[in-house]
């Protein structure tokens, strides 16, 4: 097959340059925007098996005028008095500035707005110190839409004018809440796929014009990337017009990195291999042939260990892991064929110019037979000078120390990793700078900590909440869930502004004064009670009808809003969930006078704990499908069980070592605990850094299966080694590198994967591939040849004149 692919761009390069650029045009024309097909609302995202999803349902249904894709918050606060007369007004004013914007821009899908003035709802937006008060939008977008972006950046204008029209000194204005998280993530974002982008073709121009030192040279793998990322973007965007497939902005990033960063591994890896046939003294033509012939199964393994990791990603239930991976793993798949068509069709037009500003490599043609003899049994036989052949020697003299010493460099690394935790919080990839964040901080110093993300309860029954047993069962679960050590508040259709209404109803029978009083009060007290529970009524209970084998059947909902004492993305706020549901699960249908309830948990806290539920199986259940496919292309690759599984044992300690050295970096770096990341650290990581070492070794372990044809498996695998060295750590520079640019994104999450991503590449350069594998082949990977041979190897390895080594070489041949 290769053969024939060589033959094929090597005859008709013109056509394979002309197809590929008509296939990016193509796709350019008729795939939609990006931005207009990607999701990123991680509720949407989670299975229906879920509490919060099902809550969410309920929500919708029940309380559709409380229920929004995301929501704005203006926080206007004071720090040291209370709001001034001018700054309710200056609220007053505001809202009737984004009422007006609503109606002015329906496109913008601004729902409710909600002030301090607003009723039950409204009087719970100011805090007790009278020091902050909140605005509230709904926005029908989700958080991570670029329409929120858009709303959000014209309210925000909007609000910040009307501050600026007026004298308030002392009085400032956040833009928090969901929505404006979600502005904070997407400008970051957006800033950070521009950044990574730009940094990553810098660096990987600076690193082919140092490794080739020739401009047309480097520019053939930036040009077959460049070209593998347009038609991949497009084409993913493209598909998305089929049922059934969504993309995640997620993806463009890695897409992006691992594109350039892989394909011009691919490119270099090529490229090596065509200037060796040149070298050995083919012509340009049938070097390409026998160059896609030597490295293009050693390509496409590699290549598909990496697209089979992300591909099995689709075996993941959270949608937007499901997603993002085989997404990546299809642009992958892009710059491989990028990388067997179009690289080796650019080489052949350029010809030996592509070499300019150096001297091409001499061809055979140009040679006497008795040279070419000469050249070809000096180049077999000869070792290379150089430092990766010193290397190899060193590795091959002692194996059994090199093995152990680099264990025991990556021993503490490993065991770090083997601690580290996932963390679930939502705002931890901005930075505390980003205003979101500064919103929602100064929302915790007025208020609860728990009023950022209530934890909603949502009751379902087919008898009625507003009855005298629904009361009973709502007055049992408020009182009994406000006993709770971590609950701050319960607001139910009982206790709709956080307390009991009580019942000052006179005392038949006593002579009192204040009987007398209650009398007279009375008729004013009934009618505050009735008024406060028909507007409570309003907010606290629904009616619902549904279709069930054919009929229609009515259900009543009630909800339970708890607020907590701590933050809702804290360990504490997800063991009070726990308790919450515990209550629900057993003591209320114990004690319920409605009979059979449904009861389900929406909230920051539920979809938080849910998640961390459903990624954790995938990451389980991704990871075991991972390792065994990987696996079984190494043991069809190598053909020994033992030396497959040891291999994939080598790249393991280099993903714990890379979790171990992230941890550490981030607690002296930035003080974050030393045994916690983000959730997406491990499962990305795991995946790409797994395929990615593998694919090094693969790359090694198809050239010292070459050798060892000729020479045996300890110096076939020491020749590999010094053989491939220096094109497989240019690759891995080239790979850390581009994996280190998403540092410089402004989100702490890309910024702990590139860290991770470059450091595992950098151990599986550095230690894994020169050290670990070469060391243990050499101990345990031997046969016959290799221990026939070292005699005839030493000499051959001992300094000599040409002519003495024409000697040996010629009395070798006749005693063969």
């Amino acid at each position: 097959m290769f053969r024939f692919l060589g033959r094929l761009t090597a005859t008709y390069p013109k056509t394979l340059c002309v197809i590929w650029a008509a296939l990016g045009a193509v796709l350019a024309l008729i795939a939609p925007h990006w931005d207009a097909r990607a999701h990123d609302d991680d509720v949407r995202f989670i299975p229906e098996r879920f509490t919060s999803v099902r809550a969410y349902q309920l929500l919708e249904k029940a309380f559709p005028q409380d229920v929004f894709a995301s929501q704005l918050i203006f926080a206007f606060e004071r720090d040291e008095q209370p709001l001034l007369p001018a700054d309710l007004h200056l609220v007053e004013l505001s809202m009737k500035d984004l009422e007006k914007l609503r109606q002015d821009s329906p496109e913008l899908k601004i729902g409710k707005i909600v002030s301090f003035q607003d009723g039950i709802v409204g009087c719970r937006l100011t805090s007790a110190d009278q020091q902050c008060t909140l605005v509230q939008v709904s926005l029908g977008t989700p958080y991570l839409a670029v329409a929120t972006m858009t709303a959000v950046e014209k309210a925000q204008a909007i609000v910040r004018q009307r501050l600026g029209a007026s004298a308030h000194d002392g009085l400032r204005i956040y833009t928090t809440g969901a929505a404006g998280i979600g502005h904070d993530l997407i400008k970051t974002c957006g800033d950070s796929l521009e950044d990574t982008t730009l940094a990553t073709v810098i660096l990987v121009v600076a690193v082919l014009l140092l490794v080739y030192r020739a401009p047309l040279l480097a520019l053939v793998p930036l040009a077959t990337i460049a070209v593998s990322v347009w038609v991949s973007l497009h084409l993913l965007a493209l598909m998305t017009l089929l049922p059934g497939v969504q993309l995640v902005n997620i993806s463009r990033i890695f897409a992006i990195v691992i594109l350039y960063g892989a394909g011009t591994d691919y490119c270099l890896f090529l490229i090596a291999r065509y200037r060796e046939e040149l070298q050995a003294g083919h012509a340009v033509r049938k070097a390409l042939g026998r160059a896609l012939q030597g490295v293009g199964e050693a390509l496409t393994a590699s290549a598909g260990t990496v697209m089979v990791g992300l591909g099995l990603m689709v075996l993941a239930e959270f949608a937007k892991v499901r997603y993002a991976g085989p997404a990546i793993a299809l642009s992958l798949g892009v710059a491989l064929l990028a990388c067997l068509t179009l690289t080796p069709a650019l080489l052949r037009l350029l010809g030996p110019i592509v070499f300019w500003p150096r001297r091409a490599p001499v061809g055979q043609t140009f040679l006497s037979a008795g040279q070419q003899e000469k050249r070809l049994g000096r180049q077999e036989c000869l070792p290379h000078v150089g430092l990766w052949d010193w290397i190899s020697h060193k590795v091959a003299a002692r194996p059994a120390l090199v093995w152990s010493s680099a264990m025991l460099l990556l021993l503490p690394l490993v065991l770090l990793g083997l601690q580290v935790k996932p963390n679930y919080r939502a705002t931890g990839e901005l930075s505390t700078d980003s205003e979101s964040l500064q919103g929602l901080a100064a929302i915790q110093r007025h208020f609860t900590a728990g009023e950022i993300g209530p934890v909603t309860i949502l009751l379902a029954s087919e008898k009625d909440w507003d009855s005298r047993e629904g009361l009973l069962d709502i007055n049992h679960l408020s009182r009994g869930f406000a006993l709770l050590p971590n609950v701050a508040e319960v607001r139910s259709l009982t206790r709709p502004l956080g307390m009991a209404i009580v019942d000052l109803t006179p005392t038949p029978g006593v002579d009192h004064w204040l009987n007398r009083v209650l009398e007279y009060l009375d008729p004013i007290l009934r009618g505050f009670r009735e008024t406060m529970h028909a507007r409570a009524k309003e907010h606290y209970v629904a009616r619902i009808t549904e279709e069930q084998d054919g009929a229609e059947r009515h259900r009543y909902i009630t909800r339970l809003d708890l607020i907590l004492k701590s933050d809702p993305f804290e360990p504490e706020s997800t063991a009070t969930l726990r308790l919450l549901q515990t209550w629900l699960t057993k003591e209320l249908p114990r004690h319920s006078f409605l009979g059979d309830v449904q009861a389900e948990c929406y909230g920051i806290t539920a979809t938080a704990r849910d998640l961390a539920e459903v990624t954790e199986k995938d990451r389980r259940r991704v990871n075991a499908f991972v390792l065994l496919a990987i696996l079984g292309i190494l043991l069809v690759l190598v053909r020994n069980g033992w030396l497959a599984f040891y291999l994939l044992v080598t790249v393991l300690l280099s993903y714990f070592a890379a979790l171990g050295a992230t941890v550490l970096a981030g607690w002296l770096w930035t003080g974050m605990p030393l045994t916690h990341v983000d959730w997406r650290v491990p499962f990305f990581l795991f995946t790409i850094l797994v395929a990615v070492g593998e694919d090094y070794n693969i790359l090694l372990v198809s050239r010292a299966l070459q050798e060892r044809k000729k020479w045996g498996a300890v110096e076939g695998m020491r020749r590999a080694l010094a053989k491939t060295g220096g094109a497989i750590t240019s690759c891995g520079l080239i790979m850390a590198g581009t994996f280190a640019t998403l540092m410089l994104a402004g989100l702490n999450t890309l910024m702990q994967i590139g860290f991770a991503l470059a450091f595992g590449v950098l151990i599986d350069t550095f230690v894994v591939r020169p050290l670990l594998v070469p060391a243990f082949a050499m101990l345990f990977w031997r046969d016959k040849k290799s221990v026939e041979q070292p005699e005839t190897l030493a000499v051959l390895e001992m300094p000599h004149q040409p002519e003495q080594i024409d000697q040996i070489l010629s009395d070798w041949r006749k005693a063969a």
